[in-house]
């Protein structure tokens, strides 16, 4: 019983396409950039906010 499930599961496992190294290094980049970008666009509304903040609560 154990044998054919196991069987089984290295049947499906080799129907996945797989993607190659290069495609994984420029998505996983793609990843990193898009996340340090966002990073950056929140770091400034934040501080914005902040500002408009101490602006209207008198410079706490």
């Amino acid at each position: 019983m154990f044998i054919k499930f196991f069987n089984d599961i290295k049947s499906e496992l080799g129907k996945i396409s797989w993607i190659d190294k290069s495609e994984n290094i420029k998505s996983t980049a793609g990843v990193v950039v898009v996340t340090i970008i966002l990073g950056v666009i929140l770091l400034l509304i934040d501080l914005l906010f902040s500002k408009i903040t101490e602006l209207f609560l008198g410079g706490f």
